[in-house]
């Protein structure tokens, strides 16, 4: 055995470029199968022969995949982007109408006027004079027209003031003219009689007052 221990086969560079295939190989069907996968989901073709006739079987090969895989993922994501996407809904508009306020306010009656002040009795009218007496001595008219004023009209009045009966006659002037006893004790009859003698002594002056009222002095 001449020159060098080892086989002849491990240093030969033929077995060299066979090693260096097999592993260029190996290393392209490890890129190829994922980028085929890649291919079939972006939508590019998974068959291997739709590859440029230009390319050729190595470098070259995955350079023109990988560029065409770039450009269908390109495309699809501006076509995914373009897209119109869900349009939202408007919101809807609520309107709320509210019912007015109503306010109501009770004023209360007024109270009701007092009633009126009874309107003042009339005063009494003066007893009507008799009728007649227009001051004649002779019409008996004349003699109650004066006995009203002197006494009321009564004929039988002792008031103690001294004087007595309806034409209140004083005792000295009742016995002048022939009268008896007491004036209010007599008649109307009798006191009238004796006044129509007094009158002849004097006329109604012996009853100044009421005869001057009347117009009869």
């Amino acid at each position: 055995m001449s020159g060098s221990n080892h086989p002849p086969s491990t240093n030969g560079s033929p077995r060299v470029a066979r090693r260096a295939l097999t592993t260029s190989l190996a290393a392209l069907g490890a890129v190829a199968v994922p980028i085929a996968l890649v291919a079939v989901m972006a939508g590019a073709p998974s068959d291997l022969s739709a590859a440029p006739s230009g390319a050729s079987t190595g470098t070259s090969f995955l350079e023109s995949h990988l560029q065409m895989v770039s450009s269908r993922a390109q495309s699809n994501a501006v076509t995914f982007q373009g897209a119109p996407g869900p349009v939202a809904a408007a919101p809807v508009a609520t309107t709320t109408t509210l019912a007015p306020t109503t306010t109501t306010t009770t004023t209360a009656a007024p109270p009701p006027p007092p009633p009126p002040a009874p309107a003042p009795a009339p005063a009494p009218a003066p007893a009507p004079a008799p009728s007649g007496g227009n001051g004649d001595p002779n019409d008996p008219a004349s003699w109650d027209r004066l006995a009203q004023c002197e006494s009321g009209g009564n004929w039988a009045i002792n008031s103690g003031n001294g004087y007595y009966g309806g034409l209140q006659f004083s005792l000295a002037s009742w016995q002048n003219v022939g009268g008896t006893g007491y004036p209010h004790e007599h008649s109307r009859e009798t006191q009238i009689e004796m006044g129509k003698r007094l009158h002849a002594q004097g006329g109604w002056r012996h009853w100044p007052g009421c005869a001057r009222s009347f117009g009869w002095i």
